[in-house]
């Protein structure tokens, strides 16, 4: 018979609820991980298998950070992450520190129900978006209530 953990383990695999969670986890970490410097021209926009793509504002940092891609995986390996991909785009508005602090408070079936609303969504930047303004919907619900 298997465990619990065994079974939710292998939902969450399965799911690619586990891809969202240690995704989330990366943006909630991001500045602790990679610097204040570095943070304020990228943002982890997907984790696809063990590969994270990072949105990087200029071509400039783009081409600099090349250098430091090793190093950058490395911080990243307690979620599982192996390689780095770069992606020139717009980097997402930031919350302020009221909907920050209130998007912590998100609970594990948020998480899940956004998960499992925008993942099938091929297009990278429109599921960003969505997951973006679902999560907006669901932090202001809380807020009012």
């Amino acid at each position: 018979m298997e465990s619990l953990q065994d079974i939710l383990s292998q939902f969450f695999k399965d799911s690619g609820l586990k891809s969202g969670v240690a995704l989330n986890a990366i943006k909630g970490r991001w500045q602790s991980i990679v610097g204040k410097t570095i943070a304020d021209h990228t943002c982890p926009d997907l984790l696809r298998g063990k590969t994270l793509t990072l949105i990087v504002d200029t071509p400039q940092w783009m081409h600099h950070l090349t250098f430091y891609k090793d190093e950058i995986a490395g911080k990243l390996q307690p979620y599982n992450v192996e390689s780095i991909r770069f992606r020139l785009g717009r980097l997402p508005d930031f919350p302020t520190d009221a909907e920050s602090e209130e998007a912590a408070r998100l609970t594990e079936d948020d998480l899940r129900y956004i998960e499992n609303t925008v993942g099938k969504i091929k297009d990278e930047d429109l599921r960003r978006r969505f997951r973006a303004l679902i999560t907006h919907g669901l932090i202001k619900g809380k807020i009012k209530n």
